[in-house]
């Protein structure tokens, strides 16, 4: 009798649960973030706001959703690798239309490694672990929590980078 998705995911349990409680955590931060920056978060500022700020919650979701689904105890082994494939499919072409758009403001590098290509490596190892699961193989565990966690790391620099710019704004407004 084969192994359920849970007796598997037992022993990443807590790893789940403390990443997307960072995620969550974040998540709420953002709003915050927002809320500093409301002065500059007009509908003339949207594709920054596009560019910068919508893809940080969205990468910050995906781990919240990762962890979520990690954790539930009746979910089958093919639905959760193709929930994790598609997810990761669709964070893979998400980011590399964020890169695209970063890359035409010719933003410095940093930004360019935090807010396009990290989490497009995030998303990669995401989608090729979902691999593992839906061919039947052993299943990539460390694979999915390297992804995740990748995209955590990348958004907790970019609302850093995001609150340190709208700080800054404030200031050179006042």
């Amino acid at each position: 009798m084969p192994v359920s998705p849970v007796e598997e995911f037992r022993l990443w349990h807590d790893y789940y649960v403390l990443i997307g409680t960072a995620a969550a955590t974040l998540i709420a931060a953002m709003f915050v973030v927002a809320s500093i920056g409301s002065g500059f978060l007009t509908r003339r500022h949207s594709p920054q706001i596009r560019t910068f700020l919508t893809p940080t919650v969205i990468h910050l979701t995906s781990v919240l959703l990762a962890a979520l689904l990690a954790t539930v105890p009746t979910l089958a082994w093919q639905f959760l690798g193709v929930a994790f494939g598609l997810g990761g499919g669709a964070g893979m072409v998400y980011s590399a239309l964020v890169g695209w758009r970063i890359a035409r403001r010719r933003v410095e590098w940093s930004d360019q490694v935090w807010y396009a290509l990290t989490p497009i490596v995030g998303y990669g190892v995401i989608a090729a672990a979902s691999l593992s699961i839906v061919l039947h193989a052993a299943p990539n565990f460390e694979a999915l929590a390297v992804g995740a966690a990748l995209l955590l790391v990348a958004g907790i620099r970019n609302a850093w980078d995001m609150i340190i710019f709208f700080v800054a704004q404030d200031r050179d407004s006042g």
